[in-house]
């Protein structure tokens, strides 16, 4: 499979195999997160079968609250602190770095019953949410940390790190408040696509392909987010990752998609693609009025929050 995508579900399920052996019971309330988790598992199957952004939306809502609540009723206990890693999790896959870092940092200081392998996936998601913040220098020390101190403990952890800390360049490059790496290329209808071009609107630069499910799946809500904001200086560049001409000119026609797309037929050594280091898709850059680089890979809601939110800011 070609294509990689870190959903809620996935974080969830790590957290739920690595938690396993506080919930086994003995105590109100070991008794009670296991009684949650399960509840957070039959409502991470109602999210796959979201047919809609807003029921996504609303069931990672429902775990969100469970978790909190549970927080306030069982404070100070193991749970509470793997709870904290639920919420970690989520909160990063939702983009909001800085409860991410908080909460995962809340788990590394108070749960020191908690498995080793545990603690290297902690700071492991703690690199990551920093990475997301923009904080690359914090998000690198803990990479090493996870390297130095949790090397043995788990060895698909290590593969993850040492790819992340392979690509810091190209990361530093990309943070949250860098610009966007130049290219200046013709897209499919002749014309200049760069990114200098686009400076005073906001700007998605959306990496996808038609044999992308993902990218398929979410192309709805991106037409729909473009149509209802693109009259308020809100722009899109698509680069696709197909092989074949015509399947991206049939989908792009029959689906009504309007805004330029950059092709070149090179499949993942696709020229911009490779600019931007890309190893799955989808993957998209929003970038403000002033040309800065404020969300990756929103999805849903978030996505339209995000383009009103930039279309409001003052330049």
């Amino acid at each position: 499979m070609k294509t990689k995508t870190t959903t809620i579900l996935v974080l969830i399920a790590l957290s739920a195999f690595a938690a396993g052996a506080l919930a086994q019971g003995g105590s109100p309330s070991a008794d009670a997160y296991a009684e949650l988790q399960a509840e957070i598992q039959s409502t991470a199957q109602n999210i796959r079968a979201a047919t809609t952004p807003d029921e996504r939306d609303r069931l990672i809502k429902q775990i969100v609250d469970g978790l909190i609540g549970f927080r306030k009723d069982y404070p100070n206990t193991p749970e509470s602190w793997d709870a904290a890693f639920d919420l970690a999790l989520i909160k990063q896959q939702l983009q909001e770095f800085g409860e991410a870092v908080e909460y995962m940092y809340e788990f590394i200081l108070n749960a020191s019953t908690a498995p080793k392998e545990k603690h290297g996936y902690a700071h492991f998601y703690l690199a990551e949410a920093y990475f997301g913040a923009g904080k690359i220098d914090d998000a690198e020390r803990e990479f090493k940390i996870v390297l130095n101190e949790y090397g043995s403990s788990d060895a698909r952890l290590v593969e993850f790190t040492k790819s992340r800390l392979s690509g810091m360049e190209m990361e530093r490059k990309l943070a949250i408040g860098a610009e966007p790496i130049a290219f200046n290329v013709k897209g499919t209808n002749g014309e200049t696509l760069s990114p200098e071009q686009y400076k005073g609107k906001v700007l998605l630069i959306d990496f996808w392909a038609t044999w992308c499910r993902p990218c398929i799946a979410e192309m709805p809500n991106v037409k729909r987010v473009y149509d209802k904001y693109k009259d308020r200086g809100f722009e899109i560049v698509g680069v696709s990752l197909d092989k074949n001409r015509g399947d991206l000119d049939r989908y792009v026609t029959t689906n009504r998609i309007e805004w330029p797309q950059y092709f070149d037929g090179k499949h993942w050594q696709n020229a911009i693609a490779m600019k931007y280091g890309v190893k799955s898709i989808p993957i998209t850059f929003l970038i403000d009025r002033n040309g800065k680089i404020r969300y990756k890979s929103l999805r849903g809601k978030q996505l339209e929050t995000a383009v009103e939110q930039l279309l409001s800011e003052n330049t």
